[in-house]
Formats: structure tokens, C-alpha cells, sequence
């Protein structure tokens, strides 16, 4: 005991002696103001708050320029006595003295989050996470503030920040989930909800959410594990056991034995009704009830698969044929694509002439990947069909999958012979004109897709870009500012038109702005932060564009080969500062991307640079 408080008086004596060093850094010593300050200490370790906010302040008054660390520890007083406004008026003094004060944005945000000030608290904890990016305290109250004032996007990364401190915190990551799902984002929920069972089997509530996850996905098959499991710990209400129902019946069990369970079958939904008429033969009672049950919700997957098993039982072809292409539909809107296939496949062996359902097997195809099997449905939908629809457009978009340009490019032509006026087959024919480096064919197609309709940023967009791949700078510029006109919020063009006017060395101080404004929806965009670096180069701020560039490439995809520019870009700005060897490495890295002549040609002239040293 006596070695422990030796201890603690030791580390007391070595703070007090920190402190006031610090206090007295830079000025001239007031002795009594000193005493005072001293004093306050002594009686803030006694726990006399009180008595040691007086003598605090009693130094201040002394002190003619006091410094930020006074003002910080009467901050801290005055908020351990539950004087809030004292507290936040002491650390907004010690924070002008010194923004960068983290003791003093810690007392501050932590009394305006109590306030619920989230605005405001905002603000500072932001600064204050700048400097302390790993301090838990801070990243929950920034997690708390941003979850007050539904920023979700700074929510997401706050919580992602946590867990790559700590990745088994179950909580947050049930509340990241959580988000996921808010944010329409499924498929990061999901991988959230399993990462989540893979620790905790048993966790509940992620058992809960993957199993509706699973059913808005069509995948009854695993949606009926995870009821499984809640129904064995007997956490299914009858709600949730009548979803477990659907389920098993969807997949082929009967479902019957768990309809006792249900405490109020007055209350059962029409397709639980309609399985249990299914059940007991009676399938007129229960094609009524699976009709009312899509009359209720038309997305629902169970009534069509109950009518497709009246079908069957009954030996009706055409009403089989009738509702499985209506499942296989509902499958493909789902993305459920294997089991679309399977539905539209025995469609077809039911009446090979179906001609809508051979158009839907194209889609089915083209989204399974499948592009040469899609082509042989939609060119059967194409010969057989009155209807020419919007064939042409599929077969187009088929073939742009596959890497044929040129067909793609036939295919939105025979289109717009179809319909002059739709302004989307224009969009489609720039873009495959671009790709194939037609850039005037380009420009036309954009610019008839621009002439029906004027206000659309993205056509304004492209051929702006179109014109920058043709050479004509000036119009580039002024069909990309047009575009930025009409959607300011686009990084893409904000970016885009920035890097033009930097990489031709041109209104320099807008060109920073546009990429800022870019940096602000997507701050580790390597492109974005190459851009920036790219016009501090051009306004000749070296250091600034090798802090920014060297940032860039930690977010590039080095398998895209157009990023050798990046290091091509730091590579110039070492070579700037005359880090010749960095420059050297950074240039054989975008080698290692990209062959350019031009690149080997400044290593060369760099390495004589070096032995000329």
C-alpha cells in the first residue's frame, strides 16, 4: 500500500511539475500567479473542486496572457462542478489560444453532445478526430452525433473506423447491419449478419434479420435454417412462424405440423390458408386464397409457387405454363437468377413457342453471364415476334458484355431505326462509339440525345468528355460546365472538369475548387486526390501535390492500367523537388502498369541527373 501511494504522489509531483512548465512556457514567470496555479492543483488532487476552480481563475486573472493549458484545466473543473457554460467558455478560450487542443475539444464536444447540441459538437469532434483518429471516445460520440442527425454515409464510416480497431464488437456491428439495410445496401447487411454468426452462432438478432435477408432474396432454402434455429429456441411469434411455413413449403416439406403452433388461426394470412387447403385437397378453396394472397402482395413468392402446385396436381399444362412464367419473373426481379432459369426452362419444354417466356429466358441468360445463350433467345423472340420491342436494345447490351463493340453498336443503330425520338438509344450508341474511339461518331450521338432532351447532366456529361477525347478542349469544357449547371453533386464531373483545366494548365483556382468539391463526396477517390495533387503541381506548390499524390496511391487499382498516370504524377513531382531516386522508382512503378516511351525517357534523364550529383 505504502509503495502504491509513494507512486501515486510521484506521478501527481511529475504532473504538477509538466503542467507548470508548460504553464510558464513562453512568458514571463508570475510568481503569485504561479502560487495560485500551484495551489489549485493541490487542492484539485484533495477533491476540493470548488476551492481549486477559485484558485485557477485567481492565476488568470494574474497571468497577463495566460496560457491555453489554465484555460483547459478550468474547463475541466468547471465541468466536473456541472458548470457547463463556464466549461464551454474556458475551453473556447484555451481553443483560440490553441485549436488543436485535444483535452479542451474532448470537454467541449463531450458537454455540447449532453446538451444534445449535435450540430455544434459536430464541429469539434471532427477536428478532434483529425488528431486522435483512434480514440474510442471520440469515434462513439462522433457515432452518436451523426446517428442524431441522420448522416447515415458518416455513420457507416464512423462505425467501420471502430471495428478496424476492434473487429468483435458485436454491437456495432449489428448496428453497421443495421444501416446496411437501411441504406437498401443487402448484400453488405448480409455479409455483416454472417460475419456476425460466425463469432456468435447464437446472437438472436442477426439470426432474425438473415432470415428475412434470405427470404427478400427468394432463398427460401436458407431462410428455413435460420427459422429453424429461432423456432428450436422458441423466438418465432406466429407472424414469423407462418414466414417459416411459406418457406417450407416453397421448398417441397409440409409444412402442416407447424400450423398448430400458431396461437390465433382465426388470424392466419391467405397463403397460410391457401397451403392449408393445398394440404387437404381442396384446391379451389386454395387457388382462391393464393390469388387473394397476390391481390395482397404481388412480390410475395410463395402464392405463385402454391398455384404452380395446384397446376401440377390438377395436370393443367397451360395454367402450369401460365404461373411458372410468372414465378420465373418474380425469381429474376428477385435476382434469384438459377431459380428463374429453372421455372423458364420448364416453360419451355411445356410450349417451346412462348414467345415471352423466350424473351425472359434472354434476360435470364444475360444476367447469369450466359451472353451467347441469351443472343439465341432474344434473335428466336426477334424472329418469331410481331413485336420487335426493345430486342435490339438487349441484343446490344448483350454484345457490349461480351466485348463486342461493333455489334453493339449495330444493334443501338437497328434500334433508333425503330424509335428516332428516344433520346436513352442515342445515350447507348455514344457510348459504344466512344469505346470503339469513334469520338465523332460519338459527339453526334450525344448530341441528338442532348437535342431531345437538353436537361440531362449525364448526356451533357458525355459529350463533354467526347469532345476531350476528340481534341476540342474548348467545347469539352463547355458542355462539361453545362452538365455540372444542372447536377453540381457529381464527382465524376466536378473531378473530371477540374483535371481537364489543371492538366491544360488553366484557371487553375477553379479547377482546385471543382476537385475540393469532388474530395467532399469521396475523399479517398485515388483519382480525385491525384487530380488535386495534379493542380498543385501545375500551380507549383511541389510539396503540397507529393502530400496529396502520395495519398492517391494508396486507393488506386493498380490493374488498371490507365493509373500509371498517378505515379507517372508523383514521379514528376519528386523529380521537381529533385528526389531523383523516389522520382526513378515512382516512374518504374508506372512502367510496371503501362509501357510509355515518354516515361522511360525521364528515368533516363533522371539517372543522368543522379550521377551528375
Amino acid at each position: 500500500m505504502k509503495k502504491l501511494l509513494k507512486y501515486f504522489i510521484t506521478v501527481i509531483l511529475f504532473f504538477l511539475f509538466f503542467a507548470a512548465i508548460t504553464y510558464t512556457r513562453g512568458y514571463a514567470v508570475n510568481t503569485e500567479a504561479l502560487n495560485y496555479f500551484s495551489l489549485g492543483f493541490y487542492f484539485y488532487y484533495e477533491g476540493n473542486l470548488r476551492k481549486a476552480k477559485t484558485y485557477f481563475e485567481q492565476a488568470a486573472r494574474l497571468e497577463s496572457e495566460p496560457n491555453y493549458v489554465l484555460y483547459s484545466i478550468l474547463a475541466e473543473v468547471s465541468s466536473m462542478l456541472g458548470e457547463r457554460e463556464e466549461a464551454k467558455k474556458y475551453a473556447k478560450r484555451s481553443l483560440e489560444l490553441k485549436p488543436d487542443n485535444p483535452e479542451s475539444l474532448r470537454i467541449i464536444s463531450s458537454i455540447l453532445v449532453s446538451e444534445q447540441n449535435y450540430e455544434e459538437a459536430k464541429r469539434y469532434l471532427e477536428e478532434l478526430l483529425r488528431i486522435r483518429p483512434d480514440d474510442y471516445q471520440t469515434l462513439y460520440y462522433l457515432a452518436e452525433v451523426y446517428d442524431a442527425l441522420n448522416d447515415d454515409n458518416s455513420l457507416i464510416d464512423i462505425y467501420n473506423k471502430i471495428l478496424q480497431i476492434n473487429p468483435h464488437l458485436v454491437e456495432v456491428r449489428l448496428n453497421l447491419a443495421q444501416l446496411y439495410l437501411k441504406k437498401g445496401a443487402i448484400g453488405l447487411a448480409k455479409n455483416e449478419y454472417l460475419s456476425i454468426l460466425k463469432d456468435d452462432p447464437e446472437n438472436e438478432r442477426a439470426m432474425f434479420y438473415l432470415a428475412y435477408i434470405y427470404l427478400s432474396e427468394a432463398n427460401t432454402e436458407k431462410a428455413i435454417e435460420v427459422f429453424r434455429k429461432l423456432y428450436d429456441k422458441k423466438l418465432l411469434e406466429s407472424k414469423m412462424i407462418e414466414d417459416y411455413i411459406a418457406s417450407l413449403f416453397v421448398e417441397g416439406y409440409d409444412p402442416t405440423p407447424l400450423i398448430s403452433k400458431i396461437e390465433k388461426e382465426e388470424e392466419l394470412n391467405s397463403v397460410t390458408r391457401g397451403i392449408m387447403a393445398f394440404y387437404s385437397g381442396d384446391y379451389t378453396m386454395a387457388k382462391k386464397l393464393f390469388k387473394k394472397a397476390i391481390d395482397e402482395n404481388k412480390d410475395s413468392i410463395t402464392p405463385y409457387y402454391g398455384l404452380v402446385r395446384i397446376a401440377e396436381a390438377k395436370r393443367d399444362m397451360e395454367m402450369e405454363k401460365r404461373w411458372r412464367f410468372v414465378l420465373a419473373g418474380i425469381y429474376y426481379q428477385y435476382n434469384a437468377y438459377r431459380r428463374a432459369l429453372g421455372e423458364a426452362i420448364r416453360v419451355k419444354q411445356i410450349d417451346e413457342a412462348y414467345i415471352e417466356n423466350r424473351y425472359l429466358l434472354g434476360d435470364i441468360y444475360r444476367a447469369m453471364g450466359k451472353y451467347k445463350l441469351a443472343l439465341e433467345e432474344y434473335n428466336y423472340f426477334l424472329k418469331n415476334s410481331r413485336e420487335i420491342g426493345d430486342v435490339y436494345v438487349k441484343i446490344g447490351f448483350t454484345y457490349d458484355s461480351m466485348g463486342e463493340n461493333e455489334k453493339a453498336r449495330e444493334a443501338f443503330e437497328k434500334a433508333i431505326e425503330i424509335s428516332p425520338d428516344n433520346d436513352r438509344l442515342y445515350y447507348y450508341l455514344g457510348i459504344e462509339c466512344r469505346i470503339l474511339k469513334d469520338y465523332e461518331g460519338a459527339i453526334e450521338a450525344f448530341k441528338r440525345a442532348v437535342e431531345i432532351d437538353a436537361d440531362n447532366a449525364d448526356y451533357l456529361f458525355n459529350l463533354g468528355v467526347s469532345y476531350e477525347r476528340s481534341g476540342k478542349i474548348d467545347k469539352a469544357i463547355e458542355y462539361l460546365e453545362k452538365s455540372i449547371k444542372l447536377n453540381d453533386k457529381d464527382p465524376i464531373a466536378l473531378n473530371y472538369l477540374g483535371y481537364l483545366l489543371a492538366d491544360k494548365g488553366i484557371r487553375l483556382k477553379e479547377a482546385k475548387e471543382y476537385i475540393a468539391r469532388a474530395l467532399e463526396y469521396d475523399p479517398n477517390n485515388g483519382a480525385y486526390l491525384d487530380s488535386m495533387g495534379w493542380v498543385y503541381y501545375r500551380l507549383g506548390d511541389y510539396e503540397k501535390a507529393r502530400e496529396y499524390l502520395e495519398m492517391a496511391i494508396q486507393y488506386i487499382d493498380e490493374s488498371d492500367e490507365e493509373n500509371y498516370l498517378i505515379y507517372e504524377h508523383l514521379g514528376d513531382v519528386y523529380y521537381k523537388i529533385q528526389m531523383y531516386e523516389d522520382a526513378i522508382r515512382a516512374w518504374q512503378k508506372a512502367l510496371e502498369i503501362k509501357y510509355v516511351r515518354g516515361i522511360y525517357l525521364k528515368i533516363k534523364r533522371a539517372e543522368v541527373k543522379l550521377r551528375n550529383m
